[in-house]
């Protein structure tokens, strides 16, 4: 059974699952792109979930979704196996977003 933990808040159109360490912070080793128009640049355009891959080419660091209505804010679920251990997530774009909040 899927529990609501959250919702994210989006302002780009677009959503980026990955692993924060390699690519949020000034000191990350595997930005996709140096600055945010370089990476809107990278986008393919006539797909609404793209791959990124890491620098030596392997699949994994991460994955860009656009494509699902925009801006807004959107509820995230989650579903536990039966130790508690997170085994899946889950962000509901059919949802009508919740109004941006700053």
């Amino acid at each position: 059974m899927a529990e609501q933990i959250g919702i994210i808040g989006v302002d780009a159109g677009l959503v980026w699952i990955g692993d924060p360490c390699y690519c949020v912070t000034p000191d990350a080793t595997e930005h996709p792109a140096p600055t945010w128009h370089e990476f809107c640049e990278l986008l393919d355009h006539s797909t609404d979930a793209q791959q990124f891959n890491y620098h030596k080419g392997h699949p994994g660091l991460g994955v860009c979704v656009g494509g699902f209505g925009g801006d807004g804010s959107y509820p995230v679920f989650c579903e536990r196996d039966a130790t508690g251990q997170i085994v899946a997530v889950t962000v509901r774009f059919d949802c009508p977003p919740h109004p941006k909040v700053k």
